[in-house]
């Protein structure tokens, strides 16, 4: 799962709500866990210092591959022998939507649709700023047209 923009607190509740669940959430270092993987994919040879212990249990693993590619920026891990779809479920109760900073790239194109805005005329320098076409109506500051603000990526 992607965890980029998801508070500590966040993430505890949904460890929480995991649990009853029998599904376990893993957060590491990518480099750590990609080793990790490395580690479980090698066939173990006479050289190891493991090499008893693997040598009866090891089986190639070649999915694994995968996984360690998916391993980029914010990333973790839920491994669960039960439910897939009772998992995405508290995933997506979770999932919350994140204020925009600066470097972020936006999932969507983000438009100002035309209509009363509601403020007053004392604000329209802030609409002129941002070339936005505005009128006064009735007191309120008016978009006269929509205004694609922000593009997708």
């Amino acid at each position: 799962m992607d965890v980029d923009n998801v508070s500590s607190k966040q993430l505890n509740k949904i460890r929480l709500l995991l649990r009853p669940l029998d599904a376990h959430m893993l957060m590491g270092k990518n480099t750590l866990m990609k080793a990790a993987l490395a580690y479980k994919m090698k066939e173990p040879e006479k050289d190891d210092e493991d090499y008893d212990e693997r040598k009866e249990t090891w089986k190639a693993s070649p999915e694994l591959e995968k996984i360690s590619n998916l391993l980029k920026g914010n990333t973790g891990l839920i491994f669960t022998n039960g439910d897939l779809s009772e998992v995405k479920k508290i995933l997506d109760q979770e999932a919350r939507e994140a204020p925009a900073k600066v470097g972020a790239l936006a999932p969507d194109d983000v438009w100002i649709f035309a209509g009363s805005t509601g403020l007053d005329p004392k604000q329209t320098t802030f609409f002129q700023q941002l070339n936005i076409p505005t009128k006064i109506v009735k007191t309120q500051i008016e978009i006269v047209t929509d205004k694609k603000i922000i593009a997708a990526g």
